[in-house]
């Protein structure tokens, strides 16, 4: 861990990456499978699959809460300016050396 830290919210983007593999993998079975859909096939009929897309999202929500209390209890603080309120860093003074990132 360095003197700057960039957090924005991360983990609730990371706990929705089964329910992409999972829509990923409906879209490649309806692509190539010409009755699919004829023969009722019940995706979401397994609890495992069901459990393996939904369970991980309120760890997500849960992780960004807990994320920044981790920070603050290693003595990182949050920059007062509202364009880096992304970033914490060990000195506020640090704050003014910071270029935020931009898309474009």
């Amino acid at each position: 861990m360095g003197d700057i830290i960039s957090y924005d919210k991360t983990c609730i983007l990371i706990s929705g990456i089964p329910t992409i593999f999972y829509l990923l993998f409906f879209l490649l079975f309806a692509l190539f499978q010409k009755d699919a859909f004829h023969r009722g096939h019940k995706f979401m009929s397994n609890s495992y699959i069901l459990l393996f897309i939904l369970i991980p999202i309120p760890f997500g929500f849960i992780a960004n809460i807990i994320v920044p209390f981790v920070l603050m209890s290693n003595s990182y603080t949050n920059c007062p300016q509202e364009n880096l309120s992304s970033y914490y860093v060990k000195d506020v003074v640090l704050c003014e050396k910071i270029k935020p990132r931009t898309i474009f």
